[in-house]
Parts: C-alpha cells; sequence; structure tokens
C-alpha cells in the first residue's frame, strides 16, 4: 500500500519531466514561434491531469492520504494547462516546449491523429505528435508541415507560412511578434519569410 502513496508524486513529476528535455540546443535559424492555444494543451495534459486525480481520490478514499492531497495534483494540472508551451519552427527541424530538437529528416510524412497530427518518423525513428486547438487553421499549419518536411528532402527551407489575420493567434517569427491566421481560420493568402 505504501507503494500507492509513493506511485502519486512520481505520477506528478512524470507530467512535468515529459515537457522538458534539459540540453537540447535548436538547430538552424528559428523561423516561427508558434503557441498552443490553451485548448491544445488541454488535449496534451488531460491524461496526465485526470490520472493523478484519480489517483488521488483513490487513496484518500482508502485513507492511505488525506482528503488535502488532493490540492497536490490538482495544483500542478492548472499548472502546467497555464505555463505557456510553444512550438519552435527552425529552417533545420522543429521542438516543443523545452523538448527534443528533431530535424525535419527525421519524419516521413504528416497525418492526422487524436487531439491533432502526427510527424511520422522515418524507418523506426520515433514520431513526434501536433496538438492542434481544433480550429478551422490547423489544417493550413498541417498543410505548412507537409510541405516543409517534404521540402527538407528536396535541400529546400521554410519559406512561406498564411499571412497574419487581424485576430489571429500569437506567433514570433524570428524574434517579432506576427498574429497568423492558422489557429483562427482566417485565410488571407501567403507571408513569405527569410
Amino acid at each position: 500500500m505504501d507503494l500507492l502513496v509513493l506511485l502519486l508524486p512520481l505520477l506528478i513529476t512524470l507530467s512535468w519531466v515529459r515537457l522538458i528535455h534539459p540540453g537540447h540546443r535548436l538547430e538552424g535559424t528559428r523561423v516561427l514561434m508558434v503557441p498552443l492555444p490553451f485548448l491544445a494543451r488541454l488535449r496534451m495534459h488531460i491524461v496526465p491531469i485526470a490520472a493523478s486525480m484519480i489517483l488521488a481520490t483513490t487513496l484518500a478514499l482508502l485513507d492511505l492520504m488525506p482528503w488535502l492531497g488532493l490540492l497536490a495534483p490538482l495544483i500542478s494540472g492548472v499548472l502546467l494547462l497555464a505555463i505557456p508551451v510553444n512550438y519552435t519552427l527552425t529552417s533545420v527541424g522543429i521542438r516543443l516546449g523545452r523538448k527534443r530538437f528533431r530535424r525535419w529528416t527525421e519524419f516521413a510524412a504528416v497525418r492526422r491523429s487524436p487531439g491533432g497530427a502526427r510527424l511520422i518518423g522515418v524507418q523506426r525513428s520515433r514520431g513526434l505528435h501536433i496538438w492542434l486547438s481544433g480550429s478551422r487553421g490547423d489544417d493550413e499549419f498541417l498543410h505548412f508541415l507537409r510541405e516543409t518536411v517534404k521540402n527538407a528532402y528536396k535541400g529546400g527551407r521554410i519559406t512561406s507560412f498564411p499571412a497574419p489575420g487581424p485576430s489571429a493567434g500569437h506567433l514570433t517569427e524570428a524574434g517579432h511578434e506576427v498574429h497568423i491566421a492558422a489557429f483562427t481560420g482566417e485565410s488571407s493568402g501567403t507571408r513569405n519569410l527569410p
């Protein structure tokens, strides 16, 4: 039974550790930073948050932990959802938050999957889940990723992204804040990037 009590802090720690892989640097020229909207962060964190809350409730029901102990996974879950997470796209690859940097040539294709899309790994390499909010503009972003992966094998580089719209989500382009239509569904052409 003591092992069950130790499982809760381990589960909470793992939900944080999966966001951070220290020591991984970006390669290439930073092109865009795409923040994950709240709904995408919710989809990304819902399973670990729910698992830790269920475990904490079970421990409290079995009198292995005081009911006040439910605050730990609750606060952890709220903080996970509140902390902004970005996709950083460079001329060489992509990184989610502070996770390991992945080169475009590590991926063969982009496919839709539950909660967003998946960059499919080449041969036996691991893929990368792309968390999306479910907005109409997700298709534009996925098209951009498909073209970028395809161009990486041709020696190409990132050349364009959907143009800004008046109420679009925030992105940063090489250090400058830009409003991009890809997360709002607004479509107004393309924008050339350096």
